[in-house]
């Protein structure tokens, strides 16, 4: 006889053994009224609406923010509505040492990088809900709560200047793309961001969401000859200098001279944008150097190549000077090293070459700029189907130049992705661009640096993933005359989504559903399966699915959720006709929501050969990922498991409530650990037992 039961939460199961976990999108409560009604919307274009930033300062706990114009950029029609969903993201924020020197950048000797400090605001984003209107022409936000960051907007003075902006989420039911998505472009103000929210389906229908190029921007190049001044041991100088090449664009400023993607003309700002200066080697936060040039003073003739940008990985360093073959080149920009889940920035933009020929396309030394970086995407979707790609790579790097400093490649840009169940079909790329080339007209000039790879995080698994450096760019006789790749970026398909930033809204049950947890324990051919589940929402039932070989599923019991529902619940159901066989069985359980949409826990394995089991023992051995833990237990009884490192540290703990019979634990999230040799140790509150584990990723 099979038995089902729904147990009250705040009576112990006994049976809570071995937990395969799967996490939903465990967002907080707050309902906004703005869920999306049952329909597919075919998608052609972005649908965000950008507002920059205009508060001077606002703190954390803060309820209102004062937006400037979005109808300035063009970027979006849509205005924000009482109960919208909006993205508030610091897209600059970062301090230097300018000193004029390897010190340059973080202080360290690289001549790199940013200073961590309390000063270091960017990346810092969260999702709001909006209290009330904003028009397009600006004005005041109202969120409904604190907010849980400070963020900050300040013209370049001290330091280079500081930016955020609001972004409107659109919200839809099931999604599908009828084109290629672009977002718009950073401008140094907003854009470079595109974020969406699905409740169901997002179907890529064989299209792309593209922010390649759209992040942060590159220096733009700009051809002296006999004007120039300054040394070749310098790592900052003013752009009235009238020599080497112009840093790029990043977390730490945005220089006077900027390449945008796809710009067939010099971008030329009215202040210096870096203290210290915008030209020359030294590479300010995620941005690529610019070259110092190994001859300024005056021909600015033995031209050096620009430095990539950097994000996940660093960006390459560029090549050598004309003739005098001195490491004078752009240095690469910084990896982003406060990069989480919750905390992402766009690719930094390459440094320019140094020209005194001006030659390429377009001329007067433009086509030594360096390359922009990638932008940020973010989607939430409760399943992404069909085939399709997420991009935010650097852009593609200038190839008309002759004998000239080329530009160093943009780094990849960020994308986070949250979803319901596995997106197989999904491409996923994050790369850093390469650094640009030139002939040199058969004597070697130095090429650009490659940008930096980029991130990508996800909470399922995707299909393709790359987050690729940029290869270094080449000169006569096909060298790379110095000039580096850019690093591999950082990819991880296994966070979890307390590590997100919390999305403000619930419209789909199972998105609702903060976890679903199910455990199953053996005992004298009986096997219980036990299942926890958190803020319970629109479910229509559980259906409990068992297998004799991991692959092929077959119902054997379907259990109702509790009543009322929408909140916490924990059930068990008794199969007591598993069979008297060795080996593994499987269990999964399948919650169905009201829409008939469904999704399934992690497979639970029940170890049948080990009745005899005395000791603990655990498969795989190495494990990469997650391993499955088996022990006898005699009687009902609470367990710590906890795993050791070399140093006497506890760096893992879960607790559990083994069941009499042979118990088969989940344990999950290990990929998460270094490399290494731990202790995997059990107790059962009067006996401890342990076992030699290794982690090898």
């Amino acid at each position: 006889m099979k038995n089902y039961s729904s147990l009250q939460s705040n009576k112990a199961s006994g049976h809570a053994c071995i937990l395969a976990v799967i996490t939903l999108l465990a967002y907080c409560t707050v309902q906004a009224q703005t869920c999306p009604t049952s329909s597919t919307t075919t998608v052609n274009t972005y649908g965000n609406t950008y507002y920059p930033g205009t508060q001077a300062s606002v703190s954390a706990g803060a309820t209102t923010i004062t937006l400037g114009n979005a109808s300035t950029s063009g970027y979006g029609t849509t205005p924000i509505s009482a109960s919208d969903i909006v993205l508030i993201i610091q897209m600059q924020g970062a301090q230097i040492n300018s000193t004029n020197g390897v010190t340059y950048g973080d202080g360290t000797g690289t001549g790199s990088g940013y200073l961590n400090n309390a000063q270091l605001m960017a990346g810092q984003m969260e999702y709001a809900v909006a209290a009330g209107a904003v028009p397009l022409t600006g004005g005041t936000l109202t969120v409904t709560s604190g907010l849980t960051h400070s963020y900050k907007n300040a013209n370049f003075g001290t330091d280079g200047q500081y930016r955020y902006q609001v972004i409107r989420v659109p919200l839809y039911y099931n999604a599908t793309l009828g084109a290629d998505i672009r977002p718009p472009a950073w401008n140094g103000t907003v854009g470079g961001v595109i974020s969406l929210f699905v409740s169901y389906v997002l179907n890529m229908n064989g299209h792309k969401i593209d922010a390649s190029g759209m992040g942060f921007r590159a220096g733009g190049g700009k051809a002296y000859s006999n004007v120039g001044s300054g040394a070749n041991t310098d790592f900052v100088s003013l752009s009235t200098a009238k020599a080497g090449g112009s840093k790029g664009e990043g977390i730490a400023g945005t220089p006077i001279y900027l390449d945008s993607l796809n710009s067939a003309a010099l971008i030329t700002g009215t202040v210096e944008g870096y203290p210290g200066g915008s030209f020359d080697r030294g590479a300010p936060g995620n941005a690529g150097g610019g070259a110092t040039d190994g001859a300024p003073n005056p021909s600015n003739s033995n031209n050096a190549g620009g430095g990539g940008g950097g994000n996940g990985g660093a960006g390459g360093i560029g090549g050598n000077s004309w003739s005098s073959n001195l490491t004078t080149g752009g240095r690469p920009g910084a990896v982003f090293a406060q990069k989480t889940p919750s905390r992402l920035v766009m690719g930094g933009g390459g440094g320019a070459g140094s020209s005194d020929g001006g030659t390429g396309t377009p001329s007067g030394g433009f086509a030594s700029s360096g390359a922009p970086g990638g932008g940020v995407v973010m989607i939430i979707a409760g399943s992404i189907t069909g085939t399709g790609s997420i991009l935010a790579n650097g852009a593609s790097p200038n190839t008309t130049l002759l004998n000239d400093g080329s530009g160093g490649g943009g780094a990849g840009g960020s994308v986070l992705i949250v979803t319901g169940v596995a997106a197989p079909g999904l491409t996923v790329n994050a790369n850093g661009s390469a650094g640009a080339s030139n002939t040199g007209a058969g004597a070697k000039h130095g090429p650009g640096g490659g940008g930096g790879g980029g991130i990508v995080y996800s909470n399922k698994t995707l299909g393709a993933v790359s987050v690729a450096g940029g290869a270094a760019g080449i000169t006569a006789t096909s060298v790379t005359y110095g000039a580096a790749a850019g690093a591999a970026g950082v990819s991880s398909q296994t966070i979890t989504i307390s590590q997100t930033p919390p999305f403000p809204m619930i419209c789909n049950g199972l998105l609702a559903m903060e976890s679903l947890s199910g455990s199953a324990v053996s005992d004298n051919g009986n096997i219980t399966i036990s299942w926890h589940v958190i803020t319970e929402m629109d479910i229509q039932a559980y259906t409990v699915e068992r297998s004799y070989d991991g692959v092929v599923f077959a119902a054997i019991s379907t259990v109702p959720p509790k009543v009322p529902v929408n909140n916490t619940g924990d059930y068990s159901y008794t199969d007591d006709q598993a069979g008297d066989r060795g080996g593994s069985i499987y269990y999964r359980i399948k919650a169905t929501d009201i829409d008939g949409r469904y999704l399934f826990s992690n497979i639970i394995p029940v170890d049948l050969s080990v009745r005899d089991l005395a000791t603990m023992r655990v498969t795989p051995n190495p494990v990469a990922g997650s391993a499955t833990l088996s022990f006898r237990s005699d009687h009902n009884a609470g367990v710590s498991i906890r795993l050791i490192d070399i140093t006497g540290n506890a760096v893992w703990n879960r607790q559990y409530q083994a069941g009499q019979g042979i118990n088969t634990l989940q344990l999950e999230d290990l990929g998460q650990l270094p490399n290494g040799i731990y202790i995997l140790q059990l107790y059962n509150g009067g006996n401890y037992e342990k076992v030699k584990l290794l982690i090898r990723h």
